[in-house]
């Protein structure tokens, strides 16, 4: 049985689907009919996601590992997620990463890795 909602027939791309907002976002888009295409760095935990929100009657794909700090692994989520869905209707960007910490006594490698996660991804 096909599930209706306000979002049926759309797809929308999640990142960081293995966990926190990025799974509840994959399960709540999935129940509003969306099939989902997701994604993260943890292959098991994304695994989890897509075992969720299928036993839940939804649709869902995932590409893990994949870090989308890259501009090729942001490139190979979306080409991946085009060539298994055929396209894409929403992007929900919720993948980050930081490393906090006084900013006076940050090693610039934390400063940079911050950067990278927080302002580059998106």
């Amino acid at each position: 049985m096909a599930i209706m909602g306000r979002l049926a027939g759309k797809i929308p791309f999640i990142s960081g689907t293995g966990a926190g907002k990025g799974r509840a976002a994959a399960q709540v888009f999935a129940a509003e009919g969306a099939t989902v295409f997701g994604c993260d760095l943890d292959a098991d935990a994304a695994a989890e996601t897509v075992e969720l929100v299928e036993k839940a009657g939804g649709v869902m794909r995932s590409l893990a590992p994949v870090d989308l700090s890259t501009e090729a692994g942001a490139r190979e989520w979306i080409d991946a997620g085009i060539e298994v869905l055929g396209g894409i209707d929403i992007l929900y960007n919720n993948a980050s990463a930081l490393r906090n910490g006084p900013f006076a006594t940050m090693p610039a490698e934390d400063w940079y890795f911050t950067i990278k996660n927080e302002l580059d991804i998106p």
